[in-house]
Formats: structure tokens, C-alpha cells, sequence
């Protein structure tokens, strides 16, 4: 896959990168995910809620395992993972996170085209995730409609999410 570089809004002079896990950046990954639950998920869910869900991905050896599993796209900005998002065989989307200090400067966008880049070339024509109500604008942004509303059990609390899908085309 040819990377995609360009600035970001905001940080023009750094420079952008899509691209492929690559060993090493498990703990940053990591970090990502926990950042963006805690400080971008709290207006929608509760502590107890969002605690639950960074503890299930806790453990550094099955978080590397995992990412070794599903080889998920990462943004970078100036060689730092600032994003990143994976794409199951399906067309599920599962795991698309921003670092919080990078929200609204272009690294979800750039993320989600590599994705659908890569669903393209795998033959797929729909995209799906199970999207929480803080992400939900962000995925309707990128074209995706609200197919199911629900508030299921997750990790022992009860969370409202919605199921979100696209069709995709060429880029």
C-alpha cells in the first residue's frame, strides 16, 4: 500500500504518514486507546464504564498479541503513532482510535481512507462498526449510516452504541 503523507490541520510543518503497525509501538498503541476511552469517551459514558473497557486490554502480552493479529493501519505525525484502526476480513471496522490531542486535525479521516482503501482491495462493498455515541458524528461525517441503535452489556455495564455501515466505492 502506498503511504499517504500531507499535513495535518494545525501541524502543517510535521509530517503525516498511513501505514502499517510495526513492532515496537504495542505500548503507544496502547496508550492511544487508553487516552481516547478516558478523555474523549467521558462525556458519554460513565468512569466506571470506560475503566472496564481499558482494563480488558490491560495486559501487554495479549494487547501484542492482538495487534500482531489483526495488523492494524497506523497514523503518525513526525514518525509518532497519533491513530490507528482495523479492518477485519468481514468489512468490520473494529478498534479505530485518535489520540485526543490529534481530534479534528485530519489523522481519523486519513485512517479511515486507508481502510477503506484496503476493504477495496480485498472486494468488499460494505464497511461496518459498532460505533459508541462519542465516535457516532465522526462516522456519519465519513458517510456511514445508523443501521441499529442499542445499549448493550459491555465488560459488565450497559453502553449505548450504535451499528453503523457504508457502502463503499474507488476512492
Amino acid at each position: 500500500m502506498k503511504q499517504d503523507q500531507r499535513p495535518l490541520v494545525g501541524q502543517i510543518q510535521k509530517e503525516i504518514t498511513t501505514r502499517r503497525y510495526q513492532l515496537g509501538e504495542e505500548k503507544i498503541l496502547q496508550e492511544i486507546y487508553s487516552e481516547s476511552s478516558r478523555r474523549l469517551n467521558s462525556k458519554d459514558y460513565t468512569p466506571e464504564q470506560i475503566e472496564r473497557w481499558i482494563e480488558k486490554h490491560a495486559d501487554i502480552e495479549e494487547w501484542v498479541l492482538r495487534l500482531k493479529g489483526t495488523n492494524p493501519f497506523v497514523v503518525t505525525v513526525a514518525g509518532t503513532p497519533v491513530a490507528f484502526g482495523e479492518l477485519e476480513a468481514t468489512g468490520h471496522i473494529d478498534f479505530f482510535y485518535c489520540h485526543p490531542d490529534h481530534v479534528g486535525q485530519g489523522a481519523g479521516a486519513l485512517l479511515f481512507k486507508a481502510i477503506t482503501a484496503e476493504a477495496l482491495k480485498l472486494g468488499l462493498a460494505t464497511l461496518y462498526a459498532e460505533v459508541s455515541v462519542t465516535a457516532q458524528p465522526f462516522f456519519t461525517k465519513m458517510g456511514f449510516q445508523i443501521i441499529e441503535e442499542r445499549a448493550p452489556i459491555i465488560y459488565d455495564a450497559p453502553a449505548k452504541q450504535f451499528i453503523m455501515s457504508k457502502q463503499i466505492t474507488a476512492l
